[in-house]
């Protein structure tokens, strides 16, 4: 029988279909290489796989042809100075500027501290001034001397004065302390003497008036109130400006602490402010016409 059997892949003829083939199973697990239209393929079931041949290519790397930089460090013993006498050394040896330069470079990197500024506002006084340097800024300068009666300011202030060289007004509070003693032609007296040292002073002198106390008594608010008086006449006398505190603590007892002598931070921030406002007049007058002795004083409120 010659009869051929048809498949869409092989033609078969009918003599080898009764042939013991295989089984499928059998069949789909052997592995069949193969080369069809250049093509190869691996089957490794019924369903071939197919797989290019790709020829090896070597990878062309770039390659860098500039040379490698060379570090131009110079290295120099330390040590080199001590096989030779100190004085053979000379300046341009490496040593001796890499030395130079290390000193340089240690002074570059070490913190330098801020310069302090230098006050142009002097204020010495007694127990009144104490806290008037929290009211102030860095270009005013207070110093309290709580016991110093008027003979030891004058004994002073010269010495204080060219401390700081570079202060133009000079505020002096005193007084209060010698009141205690009763003796007005003492005081007096001493009042004069300081107002001519202060005349020799590159700087433009205030005296600060005494503060009437909301305690004490009638006597010595009487003794306060004529020295007051006495003390405008003495500074015009004298080309010494006056700041007049008597009128605005005037029975002001709100600004007083309890004890009716020091000042609360009320009567603190007000005698300050006084005190700056008389010196700011007299610099505005003395711009515009020549220095005048000036009694100043701010209104009560």
């Amino acid at each position: 029988m010659n009869t051929t059997w048809k498949s869409s892949k092989l033609q078969i003829p009918a003599s080898l279909v009764s042939l013991n083939f295989p089984s499928f199973s059998t069949f789909s697990s052997l592995k069949v290489n193969g080369n069809v239209n250049g093509m190869s393929w691996l089957r490794s079931s019924s369903t071939p796989v197919y797989e290019r041949k790709q020829d090896w290519t070597t990878v062309n790397r770039k390659v860098n042809n500039k040379p490698p930089k060379q570090l131009n460090v110079k290295l120099h013993n330390r040590f080199a100075p001590l096989s030779k006498d100190p004085g053979s050394i000379s300046d341009n040896h490496p040593s001796k500027s890499s030395e130079v330069r290390s000193e340089n470079l240690l002074k570059s990197k070490r913190p330098q501290g801020k310069l302090k500024a230098r006050p142009e506002t002097l204020i010495v006084g007694d127990s009144a001034v104490k806290d008037v340097q929290r009211m102030c800024g860095k270009n005013t300068k207070v110093l309290c001397f709580p016991k110093d009666m008027v003979n030891n300011l004058k004994e002073r202030i010269l010495q204080i004065a060219d401390e700081y060289p570079t202060v133009t007004n000079i505020v002096l509070h005193t007084g209060s302390n010698d009141v205690s003693k009763q003796q007005s032609e003492v005081l007096k007296r001493d009042f004069t003497g300081l107002l001519n040292t202060v005349n020799s002073l590159n700087a433009a002198v205030f005296i600060s008036g005494p503060v009437p106390p909301v305690r004490g008594g009638d006597e010595r608010f009487s003794r306060l109130f004529t020295l007051n008086k006495w003390l405008i006449s003495a500074c015009t006398d004298h080309s010494v400006h006056f700041i007049n505190n008597f009128n605005i603590f005037w029975e002001r007892r709100h600004l007083f602490k309890a004890n009716g002598f020091n000042f609360n931070k009320s009567g603190v921030k007000l005698f300050t402010s006084n005190l700056f406002y008389s010196i700011l007049t007299v610099e505005l007058f003395s711009s515009r016409r020549p220095l005048l002795t000036t009694v100043l004083s701010v209104r009560p409120g």
